[in-house]
């Protein structure tokens, strides 16, 4: 049994569409999914967007779904390195945190070597390119490149999103392994538009995206980009989660990268 979070629906879809045996997870409190691919039955979990939410999500998980073997995180990112572009995956093989206040946790997470490995294993297997390094867990959205560079400075990390810290925290208070494998939506110097469209679900509001496009119409132009870029993450993430279920020895995980599969450390 392979537990994997996510934070809003759209950025598990394509993976969705390739699973066998798809049946409601049918638990009290949690949404998603159960599912079989590569012969490993995966239970996928949507937590919504935010630490505090992936926190109570996976204590729920952990407590409701017993026997697991790996936990994986998945999801976007922002880039907070300038080598990284849309569609580019991060394996993480530490995490951090940056509250509110922007000062940074005390604790940092590593990734057990052994799983880091054979993920990347897998991934090269299916000739498909990655980077390694830092994930940071930020409570508020870097929404420009100014801050997410700061952010860079400050920590050594390559990537920045809201969940993955919690989820690394509460797999490791029930001893369980963990993974973070995520893919880039937006470049370091991209600004990020119209977060607060979206509930904590990451679902648009219709009343808060008018409010928030009559206040800022050139918003119209960014989102095209924005919706490319997603689309470029979750086929991503698709291919990465397919190349892991089948341990690398699958012809459905697409050939991307830059030639030859490739790991980056970015630094």
């Amino acid at each position: 049994m392979i537990l994997l979070f996510y934070a809003f629906a759209r950025e598990i879809a394509p993976f969705k569409r390739r699973v066998r045996n798809l049946a409601p997870l049918a638990l009290d409190g949690l949404h998603g999914f159960r599912a079989e691919i590569g012969g490993k039955e995966f239970a996928v979990i949507g937590h919504g967007i935010g630490h505090r939410r992936a926190t109570e999500t996976a204590r729920r998980a952990f407590d409701s779904i017993p026997g697991a073997e790996l936990v994986i995180g998945t999801g976007v990112v922002g880039a907070l390195s300038s080598g990284l572009k849309p569609g580019d995956l991060v394996l993480s093989d530490r995490v951090m945190t940056l509250d509110a206040d922007g000062r940074l946790g005390e604790r940092v997470i590593a990734v057990g070597d052994a799983h880091l490995r054979a993920v990347g294993r897998s991934l090269a297997s299916a000739n498909i390119a990655y980077s390694t390094g830092a994930i940071l867990t930020s409570h508020r959205v870097l929404a420009n490149g100014a801050e997410k560079r700061r952010a860079k400075e400050k920590t050594g990390a390559i990537a920045v999103d809201m969940e993955t810290a919690a989820l690394a925290s509460e797999a490791a208070a029930h001893n369980i392994p963990f993974v973070a494998i995520r893919a880039v939506l937006d470049e370091v110097d991209d600004e990020v538009v119209g977060a607060e469209m979206a509930d904590a679900d990451g679902n648009v509001r219709p009343l808060a995206a008018t409010s928030y496009l009559i206040r800022n119409p050139a918003t119209m132009l960014k989102l095209p980009k924005m919706i490319r870029n997603l689309s470029r993450a979750t086929a991503a993430i698709a291919d990465a989660l397919t190349a892991i279920a089948y341990e690398g020895q699958t012809a459905d995980a697409t050939k991307r990268g830059r030639g030859p599969a490739e790991r980056t450390r970015l630094r």
